[in-house]
C-alpha cells in the first residue's frame, strides 16, 4: 500500500515541478539585496526622503515576486510610514504602519512595537484615546527596546493626563524614572509631562521646577527631533494657556525658569512672549526691553517663522515710537525672515506633493505587479503544452496503478468483511453464557420461596436483557451506556450475593459524549471477579470498580480480594473451567481483532493484587483508548 501512493506521489511531483521551475527561475533571476537597500533608505529618509521612498519601492517590488516575503517587506513598509508622519501625512503614515504590522510576521520583531507606537501617537492627536491604548499596550508587551517600551509608557501617561487622571500620571511618571536608567533628552521629556500635570492641578511651584528640571537637563544645542522639541515646548505653553494666571503671575514664572538648554528658539520665544506680557500691562519700557533681547537671540539656526514674528513686533514698536531708523531695519529684517520663510514652505510644499506622487506610483507599481503575475501565469499556461504528451503517459501510468489499488483494496475488503463476521460471532457468543448465570440467580429465588425477591430480580433483569439485546446488534456504543448497563448487572449479582461481598462503583469522568466503546467489554471482568473470585471466599469480600482519565485513554480498574487466579483454577467445576474458557478467551479475540479493524489500541492487564497473602486477590486493567 505505501508503496503504491510513494508511486502516485512520484508521479504527480514529475508532472509539476516543470512548471514551479520555469516560474521560480524567473523570480531569483531579479534577486537583489533589500536589507542593504532598507539600510541605504533608512540615512536617507531625514536629508533626501523622495531617494528614500525610490529605494523603498524597490525592495517592495523585490520582496513582492518573492513566494514568502521575509520581514524587509514589514521594515520597508514601516519606513514609509515614518517619512509620511515627518511630513503630517498622518493618513498616509497610518496605512503604512498598518502594512507593516500585516507583513511582519514575529511580534519580537521590533518592527512590530515601533508600529504600534506610532499608531498609537497618530490616535493620540486625534483624541481617540482608547484606540492609541491599544497600540500603546501592544508596543509595551512586545517591546524588545527600552527606548520604545519607555515612550509608549510616557505616552500612556500623557492619555492619564488628557483625562485630568494628574495623580495617576504622575505616580507613573515617577516609576518610570526609578525604573529605566534615563539619558538627558528622556529626563527631560517625563519632566515636560510632569509640569503639564502639576498644571491641571493648579500646583504651580512643582510645575515651575518641573519645567526648569526638563529644559536645563538637556546641553544646550543638541540636536533634537522634531516630537522631542515638540514635547518639551508643549509644556511650556501649558502655562500661557492657563487663564488662571495673570499675566504678573506668568511674568514671575517664566523669569524663574532658565531655558540654557535645547535650542536657539526658546530664548527667543520666551522674551518675546514676556514682551507680550509687559505690553499688555502697559510697562511699554519692560515690553521693549524683552523685545530688544528676544531680537539679540535671533541666530541663523532660529526658525524663519519665529523671527519674522519679532521683527515684525519691533518694527511696529520703533516705528510707534519714532525710531524710524531701528525700524526701517526691522523691516527689512522681517522681510528676509518672510521670504526665508516662504522659500522653505515652497519648497516643503513640492517635497510632500512628491512624495504623495510616490505612494501613488507605488499604489500603480503593485497594480502592475498583479496584472504582470496574471500575464506570467498565461505565459506557463502556454508552456504547458509541452507537456500534455508526458502528462498523458504519466497518466496512462497512473491508471494501471490505481487498478491495482483498488484490486488490493477490494482483496482487503473482503478480508475485513469476514473479520467483522466472526467478531460479530463472537459477541454473540457472548450473551447466552450471560442470561444463562441470571437465569440461575432468578432459579435461586424461586427454590427459596422468596416470590418478592424473584419479582424485583426479574423487573431489573428484563430491564438489563433489553440493553444487552440492544447493544448486541451494535459494534459500538457510548461509554456512558456501558457504564449504565455494567452498574445495572454489579446491582443484580450483589442481590444475589450481598453476603459474599460488598462493591464500589466510581465514575470520575468527565463529559465523554463522543467515545464510543465495544459493548460488553468490562462486563466478563466484572463477573469472574465475582463468580471465581468473591464468592469462594470465607469472609466477605469487596470488589472495586474505578475508572481513571488521562488525555489518551481511559482506564477501566476492576479490583476483588478474592481467593485469586491459581486457587480459583483448582476449585472450578469442569464446566466452570469451559465457560471460563470461553467467556474471556472471547473478549481477547474480540479486542484482538478490534484493534485490528479499526486500529485501535486496546489493552487488557491481569495481575495478582496481593501477591504475598493467602487470598490474592485479583487486579485487571482495561485501557479504552479516546481516538
Amino acid at each position: 500500500m505505501d508503496m503504491i501512493r510513494k508511486c502516485i506521489y512520484i508521479i504527480l511531483i514529475l508532472l509539476i515541478v516543470p512548471f514551479f521551475s520555469v516560474g521560480q527561475s524567473k523570480i531569483l533571476s531579479k534577486r537583489s539585496s533589500p536589507a542593504k537597500m532598507l539600510k541605504t533608505a533608512e540615512s536617507q529618509k531625514e536629508k533626501d526622503p523622495l531617494k528614500a521612498i525610490s529605494t523603498i519601492e524597490q525592495v517592495i517590488e523585490i520582496e513582492r515576486l518573492n513566494k514568502k516575503p521575509s520581514d524587509n517587506l514589514g521594515k520597508a513598509y514601516f519606513l514609509l510610514g515614518t517619512i509620511y508622519e515627518q511630513i503630517d501625512q498622518d493618513e498616509l503614515a497610518e496605512n503604512r504602519y498598518k502594512d507593516a504590522l500585516r507583513y511582519v510576521t514575529n511580534e519580537k520583531n521590533p518592527i512590530y512595537a515601533k508600529a504600534n507606537y506610532h499608531l498609537g501617537e497618530i490616535n493620540l492627536k486625534r483624541k481617540n484615546e482608547k484606540i492609541a491604548l491599544i497600540h500603546f499596550d501592544r508596543c509595551i508587551q512586545t517591546s524588545t527596546s527600552d527606548d520604545i517600551r519607555l515612550k509608549c509608557e510616557e505616552a500612556k501617561a500623557d492619555i492619564k493626563i488628557m483625562m485630568n487622571d494628574n495623580n495617576a500620571a504622575l505616580l507613573d511618571l515617577e516609576l518610570l524614572q526609578k525604573r529605566y536608567d534615563l539619558d538627558s533628552l528622556s529626563f527631560a521629556r517625563i519632566e515636560a509631562r510632569k509640569s503639564k500635570a502639576y498644571l491641571n492641578m493648579k500646583d504651580y511651584s512643582n510645575a515651575t521646577n518641573a519645567l526648569q528640571n526638563s529644559y536645563n537637563t538637556v546641553p544646550r544645542n543638541t540636536i533634537l527631533k522634531k516630537e522631542d522639541v515638540a514635547e518639551l515646548d508643549k509644556a511650556n505653553e501649558a502655562f500661557f494657556s492657563k487663564t488662571e494666571l495673570s499675566n504678573t503671575e506668568k511674568i514671575d514664572i517664566q523669569n524663574t525658569v532658565n531655558y540654557s538648554g535645547i535650542n536657539d528658539d526658546n530664548l527667543v520665544r520666551e522674551n518675546f512672549r514676556k514682551s507680550k506680557l509687559f505690553e499688555e500691562e502697559n510697562e511699554t519700557e519692560k515690553a521693549l526691553i524683552s523685545l530688544e533681547e528676544s531680537k539679540r537671540s535671533i541666530t541663523a539656526n532660529t526658525s524663519a517663522n519665529l523671527a519674522a514674528e519679532v521683527y515684525e513686533k519691533s518694527y511696529k514698536s520703533n516705528l510707534e515710537l519714532g525710531n524710524i531708523s531701528i525700524a526701517f531695519e526691522d523691516l527689512q529684517n522681517y522681510i528676509k525672515a518672510k521670504e526665508s520663510e516662504i522659500e522653505k514652505l515652497k519648497k516643503n510644499l513640492n517635497q510632500e506633493i512628491e512624495i504623495v506622487k510616490s505612494q501613488k506610483k507605488i499604489d500603480i507599481a503593485e497594480k502592475d505587479f498583479n496584472l504582470k503575475v496574471k500575464d506570467e501565469s498565461l505565459s506557463d499556461n502556454k508552456i504547458l503544452t509541452q507537456y500534455i504528451i508526458i502528462g498523458f503517459l504519466m497518466l496512462i501510468v497512473l491508471a494501471l496503478i490505481i487498478f491495482f489499488y483498488f484490486l488490493f483494496k477490494n482483496i482487503r475488503a473482503k478480508r475485513r468483511a469476514n473479520q467483522m463476521l466472526y467478531l460479530k460471532s463472537l459477541r454473540t457468543q457472548m450473551n447466552p453464557h450471560f442470561i444463562f448465570n441470571a437465569l440461575n440467580s432468578v432459579n435461586n429465588f424461586i427454590a427459596q420461596n422468596d416470590e418478592k425477591a424473584a419479582n424485583k430480580f426479574l423487573a431489573d433483569f428484563s430491564q438489563l436483557m433489553r440493553k444487552v439485546l440492544d447493544y448486541s446488534e451494535k459494534d459500538f456504543i457510548n461509554i456512558q451506556d456501558e457504564i449504565e448497563l455494567n452498574e445495572l448487572y454489579l446491582k443484580l449479582e450483589h442481590f444475589r450475593f450481598r453476603d459474599k461481598f460488598d462493591y464500589t462503583f466510581q465514575n470520575d469522568l468527565s463529559s465523554l459524549q463522543k467515545l464510543e466503546i465495544p459493548p460488553m467489554l468490562i462486563q466478563p471482568f466484572i463477573e469472574n471477579a465475582i463468580w471465581h473470585g468473591l464468592r469462594y471466599k470465607e469472609k466477605n469480600g469487596a470488589l472495586e470498580i474505578s475508572f481513571e482519565e488521562n488525555e489518551k485513554h481511559i482506564a477501566v480498574n476492576i479490583k476483588d480480594n478474592g481467593i485469586g487466579r491459581e486457587k480459583s483454577k483448582f476449585l472450578k467445576t469442569q464446566n466452570q473451567k469451559k465457560y471460563n474458557s470461553t467467556g474471556l478467551n472471547n473478549v481477547s479475540k474480540r479486542i484482538k481483532l478490534i484493534n485490528t479493524i479499526y486500529n485501535k489500541n486496546y489493552k487488557i492487564k491481569t495481575q495478582d493484587l496481593n501477591p504475598d497473602l493467602e487470598d490474592k486477590g485479583t487486579f485487571v486493567e482495561v485501557i479504552i483508548p479516546k481516538d
